[in-house]
């Protein structure tokens, strides 16, 4: 008689070990969330008070400029940085010596954030490296941490921290394609453009959404640089998100920084549905 095989949840062995990431998990991530949560549905007194924390939230000039300027950079900080990354995993393709440069690139990541704010405020200060040559060619100095200068100063410290991780990750992906596959192309005579468009595009997909959705995160992680470069209170045009919800923490503004988290991770579990739905129906469309 064929022995009935026990659903694996129902196996003790198995709960045995589950049993403590669910403890770590919920201790750090599910009871933290629901606690937020209950304080962006209350007020001050711990009252019921519905949407009354979002619509004040969305009103706040604070808080709009944060979002404002969180989306400018995750745009610009995208857009630059996975088409740098793309061009250069493509030409490292065709170089000799490509592990040496994939590691150089690599470096920047294995460099404290302190370190790296030291080095860029060391070059864009105003008494900094590139201020002393303007000065010595007898041109303007530019206060590059103090002006609208600033969202493009932190840009390049993103693309320095960002672009060698992104470049491993595609430098993968093109190793995964198979060097049959251009052969035939180059076979059947197709140009730059057409082996671009139906070899390299069609198998690079996943590894694109894959580059897209560490950009978004890493994008978030810039705040440790702005506030070791600006402190708690930036230029305006470097104010974020976390910016925002850290002084609400300070001022233990529990309610309206519940609300924005929220906020926040709405936005993020949206984009990151749309961004799969988005692959699915490429895939389908070029595979």
């Amino acid at each position: 008689m064929q022995k009935i095989k026990k659903h694996p949840l129902r196996n003790r062995k198995i709960w045995f070990l589950i049993i403590p990431s669910l403890i770590g998990m919920s201790a750090f991530y599910f009871i933290p969330a629901a606690v937020s949560l209950f304080y962006a549905f209350t007020d001050a007194t711990g009252g019921f008070a519905g949407f009354v924390n979002f619509t004040d939230l969305m009103s706040n000039t604070a808080f709009r400029l944060a979002s404002r300027n969180s989306l400018l950079f995750i745009a610009a900080s995208l857009t630059l940085t996975m088409t740098i990354s793309f061009i250069l995993a493509q030409a490292l393709q065709k170089l000799p010596y490509r592990k040496t440069f994939m590691i150089a690139f690599m470096l920047p990541l294995i460099i404290p954030s302190g370190a790296v704010v030291f080095f860029w405020n060391a070059l864009f200060a105003d008494n900094g490296a590139i201020n002393s040559i303007l000065i010595q060619y007898n041109m303007p100095t530019v206060p590059w941490l103090a002006t609208s200068w600033s969202f493009w100063v932190i840009l390049v410290v993103f693309l320095f921290k960002n672009i060698g991780f992104n470049l491993v990750l595609f430098m993968a992906g093109f190793q995964f394609i198979p060097g049959e596959y251009y052969e035939v192309a180059r076979m059947e005579g197709a140009g730059v453009f057409s082996t671009f468009r139906h070899v390299t595009f069609i198998y690079i997909i996943p590894t694109t959404f894959l580059v897209f959705m560490m950009s978004i995160i890493n994008s978030f992680r810039i705040f440790r640089e702005i506030y070791l470069l600006y402190g708690q209170y930036p230029h305006q045009d470097v104010y974020m998100l976390q910016h925002f919800m850290n002084n609400q923490f300070i001022f233990a503004n529990m309610q309206r920084l519940s609300a924005t988290a929220t906020i926040l991770s709405a936005g993020v579990v949206i984009l990151v549905i749309g961004v799969f739905a988005a692959q699915r129906k490429i895939t389908d469309t070029f595979g």
